[in-house]
């Protein structure tokens, strides 16, 4: 009886139905807090007792919440010490010259990549486009994780020619770059010809993969990259996780070669 009681008592406190795990109806209590600044950057997180006594529920649950607290890139866990709110965010800057592990380097974050899966496709019309293929061509679509500190802030679908970049999808997983696979077809420099920024719900799979509700937002980036002589070479639609990264769109970088003009290739 008394467990059924405290139950009850949990659900009450939580002010949710029965459905959702408890730990993940607290998890989302914490993050709209954390969200919305009630703890600011760096600050430590109330003690295991205290989210205990709040909730309701035992040590088990609130130490699986935060370990989704963690895996979302919204506090660090610190063995003896505690939890506290990440410092910031990801300050994620496109320009024409935009490199992905050049970007979280300059933040002190460790960059890497995780291929998902990769396949050769007949190219939908948006991405056939983009890359100016002829109908027929085949683009190899490889899906892309990416992380910033071991914590997953973007999910991607990258299209490349398959006729120009054969056997891409094992070449791009080998080197776990883009600007490196890039070098091994002897593209040495490119740029970023375009981005279209918009934003959207995610799909089921794509908040399962970025440890995120249905119902938070993300940011889309659409983006097209081009050689020195103005050819496209690949062309990218990547979902951000808008809790854990920030986009500035920067000005041109004068450096950058522009396709057509001698005096900057």
């Amino acid at each position: 009886m008394v467990g059924k009681t405290r139950k009850n008592d949990d659900r009450r406190k939580l002010g949710r139905k029965p459905g959702p795990a408890v730990w993940k109806q607290i998890e989302e209590v914490l993050a709209e807090e954390l969200v919305a600044g009630r703890y600011p950057p760096g600050s430590k997180l109330p003690t295991e007792p205290e989210l205990m006594a709040r909730f309701f529920v035992g040590r088990h649950t609130i130490r699986q919440t935060m370990a989704r607290l963690e895996a979302r890139g919204l506090v660090r866990i610190e063995q003896g010490r505690g939890t506290f709110v990440h410092d910031e965010i990801v300050h994620y800057r496109i320009s024409e010259r935009t490199r992905f592990s050049q970007n979280l380097l300059d933040q002190k974050r460790d960059p890497t990549y995780r291929v998902v899966s990769a396949c050769e496709i007949v190219p939908p019309d948006t991405v056939r486009d983009a890359l100016k293929l002829a109908s027929g061509e085949m683009v190899t679509q490889i899906d892309v994780d990416s992380f910033a500190n071991d914590v997953i802030i973007a999910v991607s679908d990258v299209y490349f020619p398959t006729a120009r970049f054969p056997n891409v999808a094992s070449i791009y997983t080998e080197l776990n770059s883009t600007t490196k696979t890039y070098q091994r077809y002897g593209i040495q420099d490119y740029i970023r010809l375009s981005t279209r920024i918009s934003s959207r719900p995610p799909t089921e799979d794509e908040a399962r993969r970025l440890f995120q509700p249905v119902s938070r937002p993300l940011l889309i980036t659409r983006k097209t990259d081009v050689d020195p002589d103005g050819l496209p070479i690949s062309y990218s639609e990547t979902c951000w996780c808008a809790d854990r990264v920030e986009l500035t769109v920067g000005q041109s970088d004068s450096r950058a070669p522009v396709p057509g003009d001698p005096k900057r290739e």
